[in-house]
């Protein structure tokens, strides 16, 4: 045999291992990515007077086939304010209220969180919230209701949000003077008429 034919032949008898185990540098599929969500609220700023409260709407974005119910909550926010909820499973939107206690310094808290938990799994958003001098007895702040379905309270009066319009709030009195309708809401209690 010539010296080429036994170089082929030992190329040859090198390379079958390699054809035979699949060899050749074939790359590995990766694995799956793992569920997970992410998390944003809108707005990421809010303005409430002391004893008063606010809404966010916090909206939960589902990753890589990810269900479950998740936890929201305020992280870092300081003594007299809470906020907690939790985002159903299969939901992607919850109205989570903001309550701020009569007693909190008028300030604004600029580097608090809102967190979202399920299980091992931790989401964060940035919020910041301004702390305003309380509302006179009685008053109410229409701006301050930024949810359908939403209650906002002052002293005894609360107003309960029934529909959301790009309108400014203007408000009305009944003959004795009692009773304060403002557009887009009614006080609570009052039932809805046709």
């Amino acid at each position: 045999m010539s010296m080429r034919g036994r170089f082929t032949l030992a190329m040859t008898l090198l390379c079958l291992p390699f054809v035979a185990c699949g060899g050749g540098g074939g790359a590995t599929a990766p694995p799956p990515a793992a569920p997970t969500f992410s998390l944003a609220v809108s707005p990421a700023s809010l303005q409430i007077p002391a004893g008063g409260s606010g809404f966010m709407t916090v909206t939960v974005s589902r990753l890589n086939g990810f269900q479950g119910t998740i936890a929201v909550s305020g992280i870092g926010f300081p003594v007299g304010v809470s906020a907690s909820g939790s985002v159903a499973d299969g939901a992607s939107t919850l109205q989570l209220p903001v309550v701020v206690g009569a007693g909190v310094t008028q300030t604004t808290f600029a580097s608090l969180q809102v967190e979202g938990r399920s299980g091992t799994l931790v989401q964060t958003a940035p919020f910041s919230l301004t702390v305003k001098a309380p509302l006179a007895p009685g008053q109410l702040n229409t701006d301050l209701a930024q949810a359908a379905g939403g209650r906002q309270q002052a002293g005894q009066v609360v107003n309960q949000v029934v529909v959301l319009e790009p309108l400014r709030a203007t408000s009305a009195a009944n003959a004795a003077g009692t009773v304060q309708i403002r557009h887009g809401f009614l006080p609570s209690g009052t039932p809805l008429k046709p």
